[in-house]
């Protein structure tokens, strides 16, 4: 019996030290113990552990955490590379991301193959025929800074959180081009909305993300510990979306006009139905509700908490405030918002929209890719399956690049005669290669037409006795979101 035992013993050391072997050719980086990998520091944040990893190890180092092999690319001729590199352009299995879609690979950010080949296509075909440059997008865009301009009238005057209206605004762009609707600031079907999508990104990076990085307990731990896990309430809030999108789907099957199409939505139910006979057409019910969610939890946090970082730093520094409404009122008559026309006479307010991204760093490490095959990176081996993922703020903070890295200065965007210029190198908010976001033109525009009618009708600055702190919400683990501050809104005579 002691003889089994001991050889029993010796297997499974065996076996640990099999499954816990370094693969050849990797970055040098952290690899730490069988099944656990290397764990993080208790009290360090994420970005901060991976600010001493590249310190420690360099450029591009390893870092395995739980069974997921993770290589960081930390500068920008790196990333650069790799996110060109077909072979570096999968999105990895995710248990938090793919539980999203039914566990299908699906829609315009978590396909892959052929699949993200169709979906991406379809999608920058048909926000480029329905946004950017058409009349009925810039009017829609038009009137909702009128109307947010009209609502923030009714916060003025005292210490508050930056209006919802706000957040409303770049959700009606999306529902423009997506199904061709809008709502009222004050409609219970905007606000629910708008809840269900903050839910889902919240719960999204809770605990439940242990089975990203040890994805064999997905199929061993009991119904408990998935509630316990947050797991539970998180594919909840999922189905919540997934029933909003569908029955929005639904409404437009009914009321769809071949002659007429309206919108995204339309466009893809005809497309779809031509597709039927194609044996290599992606489309589907599915993924289509997933396209248009990806459209709204990609698309309007990011523009919202942009614009709400470019209102509290401007609160912050009133001297950039004040030159960007000097700007506005040489170039736009009061009582006319900044039209498009506007725009290439306004390159300081260009400047500060292009820093605040910059100094936000809004997704400091990127969008995660995954090598397809066994790869070659600046020398190193990346084996398949392993996480690319980019350092897009060290970019941002490069001192060998930014004159004042740390600091928030538009003049970083402008060249010695103050004309607007439009660095490529190291700046990165949208990403690079081919999965750049679809949605930047929409995003950029949005950025402007609201920021420029704020700025035009109102200055934002501190609570007395409440300096501002520019520092991120610590209870969000991958996204750079401000604190939930107070600002006072005061109407320009």
């Amino acid at each position: 019996m002691l003889a089994e035992a001991a050889l029993g013993v010796l297997l499974l050391v065996l076996l640990f030290t099999l499954a816990n072997r370094r693969p050849k050719g990797l970055p040098p980086g952290e690899w730490g113990w069988p099944v656990l990998g290397a764990l993080m520091p208790v009290g360090v944040t994420m970005d901060e552990h991976v600010k001493t990893l590249r310190h420690k190890y360099g450029d591009i180092f390893t870092w395995r955490m739980g069974s997921r092999t993770m290589v960081f690319v930390n500068n920008f001729q790196l990333i650069k590379t790799a996110f060109n590199n077909p072979d570096l352009q999968e999105r990895p299995d995710s248990f938090t991301l793919d539980s999203f879609s039914d566990f299908v690979k699906a829609g315009i950010s978590n396909s892959n193959g052929v699949h993200w080949l169709n979906s991406r296509r379809f999608a920058l075909r048909q926000l480029k025929d329905l946004g950017m440059g058409k009349s009925s997008l810039m009017e829609a865009m038009h009137y909702e800074a009128m109307c947010l301009v009209d609502d923030f009238k009714k916060h003025t005057g005292q210490p508050q959180p930056i209006p919802k209206s706000l957040n409303v605004a770049v959700l009606n762009i999306i529902w423009k081009l997506t199904a061709d609707i809008r709502y009222d600031v004050d409609d219970p079907k905007t606000q629910k909305f708008q809840d269900m999508i903050i839910d889902v990104l919240e719960k999204s990076q809770g605990p439940s993300l242990i089975f990203d990085m040890c994805p064999w307990l997905v199929t061993i731990c009991p119904p408990f510990v998935n509630k316990y896990l947050g797991v539970t309430s998180m594919l909840e809030s999922y189905a919540k979306i997934k029933e909003f999108m569908l029955r929005v789907v639904k409404e437009h099957q009914a009321s769809l006009d071949p002659e007429k199409p309206r919108d995204y939505i339309d466009f893809y139910l005809l497309e779809m139905e031509a597709q039927q006979s194609n044996p290599e057409s992606t489309m589907s019910e599915l993924d289509l509700w997933v396209h248009v969610a990806d459209l709204f939890t990609a698309g309007s946090e990011t523009t919202n908490h942009t614009l709400m970082w470019a209102l509290m730093i401007l609160a912050k520094y009133p001297d950039v405030q004040a030159r960007v409404q000097r700007e506005i009122d040489d170039v736009v008559a009061r009582g006319t918002l900044p039209t498009l026309q506007d725009k290439p006479k306004l390159p300081y307010l260009e400047a500060v929209i292009h820093e605040v991204n910059r100094f936000v760093s809004l997704a400091p490490l990127g969008f995660t890719h995954s090598a397809r095959t066994d790869t070659q990176l600046a020398g190193f081996t990346i084996p398949k399956g392993t996480m690319i993922i980019p350092n897009q703020e060290m970019c941002h903070k490069d001192p060998t690049y930014w004159e004042k890295p740390e600091e928030f200065y538009p003049e970083h965007f402008l060249d010695s005669e103050g004309k607007l210029s439009l660095r490529k190198e190291n700046y990165l908010p949208f990403s690079i290669g081919r999965r750049v976001c679809p949605g930047e033109s929409l995003a950029r525009m949005q950025l402007y037409f609201f920021l420029s009618a704020l700025l035009q009708n109102f200055t934002f600055s501190e609570p007395e006795g409440e300096p501002l702190d520019l520092q991120k919400d610590p209870s969000t683990l991958f996204l750079n979101y401000p604190k939930p501050l107070n600002v006072v809104i005061t109407t320009r005579a």
